[in-house]
Parts: structure tokens; sequence; C-alpha cells
């Protein structure tokens, strides 16, 4: 059980020219709803594009890629495999894939396999709530009373009147994943997504927040309410309505929830912990916060929207995309903010505020950084969960701005957590202590 209750990452919680030269890795009904004002529209498009460096063939633009991601598993050779994904001006101009799918396998990950999201999940969330609010089925002022009140036992008081947009902040006063006895009922559930989900939201908005809702806290847990509140909202399941609101409309075909494959075979990356294989996931009650999978070429569809590249015909209304990428008002300059499923760090050489989030189980981890400004991306994904995954996927994406950006982006300063704050790491800290202890004369 104490393996399991470590399934859920703290989320809190990251120059080519005509041939690609190989740097090396380097340290409301008719019209949406206006955001309310404690949010402010985001910068979107910086007053000058800086220039870029040319496209590279994309023979030696995916070559590149793969020789990056080979130099950061030799670097850690706990990870099993990793991928990544390079875009520019709303296509994919390199991508590459290295390693395998489950340690001591010889099976190769593929470009096509699909690769956990994590907690990149809540930014496909929060476009589904932003496609309900332009249909009029939810408002950005909605509140948890409004939309559940009637399908849920008890609300608490503090609950009642939290709001669509304070969800998609997290500024609900909910806690990471909620108390322990909560969390472990979860991890225990059965029945259908839906019955797990009712139960755990019904479960959370009957306690007390750990917050004043309006404070900042990082949730899991909120994210799964926004997701109850989307199915009884609009009359569908949560994962019918993400479907067919969403990741049809952007022509995203390989998406699923939860670990995908056959635990009996090597069809799909496995999860590991520490280089060892261990088929889980998180409860499917997280389904709207952290449990999306899906090929690498169909996480850049939906990247590709954010960077401003809408479907035909539009998938959300320019006030809505804009008032997801909003951050509050009241952030400090060097503060990195959170809009609607997206951190949104400034940086100096991201020539202003990046749309930036990590993800993972534990046992898989991820990161996406877009430059609306420069429409631009880089996505890179590994099937290892532990804090080495962060700092693989910190100095692969760090790499790739370097060749393909001509940048180098330090500090990249990730919003991955920290070693110390990964599960497992007073253990670890105790063993290393009883080590130096045993080494002391």
């Amino acid at each position: 059980m104490k393996k399991l209750s470590a399934l859920i990452s703290l989320s809190a919680l990251s120059a080519a020219v005509a041939l690609l030269v190989f740097r090396g890795p380097r340290p409301a009904q008719a019209q949406a709803a206006p955001a309310p004002p404690t949010t402010a529209a985001p910068a979107l498009k910086a007053p000058t594009k800086r220039p870029l460096p040319p496209v590279p063939p994309r023979a030696n633009a995916d070559a590149g890629i793969e020789q990056v991601l080979q130099a950061a598993r030799q670097r850690y050779p706990r990870i099993p495999a990793m991928a990544a994904v390079v875009l520019r001006d709303g296509r994919i101009i390199g991508e590459g894939v290295a390693g395998v799918r489950k340690a001591k396998d010889t099976t190769p990950a593929t470009m096509k396999d699909l690769f956990h999201l994590g907690t990149c999940t809540k930014a496909v969330t929060a476009t589904l709530i932003g496609v309900l609010i332009d249909e009029g089925k939810l408002r950005w002022d909605s509140t948890i009373m409004e939309v559940l009140g009637r399908e849920t036992p008890e609300i608490h008081p503090s609950l009642a009147g939290v709001t669509v947009d304070q969800l998609l902040h997290h500024r609900a006063g909910f806690l990471p994943r909620g108390p322990k006895e909560v969390w472990e009922k979860a991890q225990r559930a059965k029945g259908s997504d839906v019955e797990q989900r009712t139960a755990y939201v019904n479960d959370m908005l009957a306690l007390e927040p750990a917050k004043t809702p309006g404070d900042y806290q990082y949730s899991n847990a909120g994210y799964t309410v926004l997701g109850r509140m989307a199915e009884v909202a609009a009359g569908t399941p949560f994962e019918q309505l993400m479907q067919d609101k969403v990741l049809k409309p952007l022509g995203i075909t390989t998406a699923v929830f939860g670990q995908p494959g056959d635990p009996s075979k090597v069809d799909q990356p496995w999860p590991h912990s520490s280089g060892n294989p261990v088929f889980r996931d998180n409860p499917a009650c997280l389904n709207p916060s952290a449990r999306l999978c899906m090929s690498m070429e169909d996480w850049a569809r939906f990247a590709n929207f954010h960077l401003g590249h809408q479907p035909t015909p539009p998938l959300l209304k320019p006030a809505t995309f804009e008032a997801l990428h909003a951050v509050p008002d009241t952030l400090q300059p060097d503060q990195m903010g959170y809009a609607c499923g997206w951190f949104r760090p400034l940086r100096p050489w991201a020539n202003g505020r990046a749309l930036h989030h990590v993800g993972g189980n534990a046992l898989t981890y991820c990161a996406i950084w877009l430059f609306p400004q420069d429409d631009m991306g880089v996505l890179v994904a590994t099937n290892e969960g532990t804090f080495v995954a962060g700092d693989a996927i910190d100095l692969v994406a760090g790499s790739l701005l370097y060749n393909f950006r001509g940048i180098e982006p330090k500090p990249l300063d990730s919003a991955r957590p920290r070693e110390k704050d990964w599960p497992g790491a007073e253990d670890r800290e105790r063993k290393r202590k009883q080590a130096e202890a045993a080494q002391t004369p």
C-alpha cells in the first residue's frame, strides 16, 4: 500500500543550420464569458519575434534528436526509453526515440508508442472546460454547489462557492490528492471510471479544504472535481466528452486513459521505478488530472493547438483560448504562475512567458515547453518515474532548445519537484545518512 500511495507524483509539482550539427547535451451560450477579474490575459505575442535558426533537413533533425536522447540515456542508465518532438510553425520539424519498452527486454520503443502524460493531462482537461464554456454548459463563475449540489450528498460550506475559474488555477484549497484515508480508499475502489470518480469527489467535497479558497495550492483533486463538473453539466461521462469535444476535433486518435498495453506482453512502454519495470498506474478517479496517454505525435497535435494553430472549425473562441493561458494579475514578475492547466514561467531566454508543464505518476515522466512568441515547442517523455527521469528530461529539453533554437536555456528551472520532494525521498535520505555513519571512523 505504501508503494501504491507513492504513485501520484508530487506535482508540484522541464541551432541548427542546413545540416544539423549535434552540439551534445547542455547542462456562455453564444459568447464565451470573459475570465473573472482575478485573471488577466497574458501577452502571448512578443513585440518583436526573434529570428530562429534555419530548420534543418528532416533526416538530420531526427538523427540529431536521437543522438541527444542516446547521450541522455548513457548519462542516466536507469532510463529505459525516451522520446522527443520539436515543433516549429505548426509542424513537427524533428522527432526521435531511443531505448526499450521494458528493462531487460530488447523490444525497442517507437514513435508510435503511447507515453504517459501524467499531470500534463490537466491542460487537456482545461481545454475541455473551455469548450463547455463556449457551448454555454459551464461558466467561468459556475460554482461547485451550482453544478454538483444535486449530485453530491454533502458539500462543505467553504467549498460551495468555489468556481470553475478557481479550480482551473488551483485556487480551490484542495490538497494535492486528498487526506490519506480518502486517497487509500480511491486506490482500492472498484467499479466504472464514473463511479470511482464520483465516490472520490464526494469524499473530497465533504471535507473542509486544506487551504482557504483563493490561495494557490496545486491539486490533482481539484482537476478531478472539474472533470466531475464537466460530465454532470454535459450529461456525458468525462472520458467520452474528452474524446468528442477535444481529442477527435484535434485529430488525436491514440489517446487512452490509464497505463496502456497488456501486462502479459511488451506491446507498449512499461512504467519503471529506478530501472525496474512495474506495471501500475494511479486510480481511475484521476482520469481528468493525471492519467491520459498518447503517442508523441498526437501530443504534438495538442501542443500545436495551444501554440495558436486552431483546427477547422475552431475548437475555442479567441477570448476563451486567451483566458486559458491567463495567470493571476497579482503575480510577481519573477514567479512561475499557473494558468489553466499550464505553468507560465517567465524566462529571459524564452522571450516572455512560456507554456510549461511536467507530468508523471512516479513510474513515468514527461515535460512540455511551448513558446507562443516564437511558435515553437519541445516535448519529451520517458517510461521511468524516479527523480533521475526529471534530470534526464531537463537535460534533453535544454539540449534541444540549444540545438534548434540557438539559445542556452539557463536557468531552465522546470516545474518538476526536486529530489527531496519525490516519493521515497525520506527513505533515501535515511539510508544515505546510515551509509555515511557506517563509514565514519
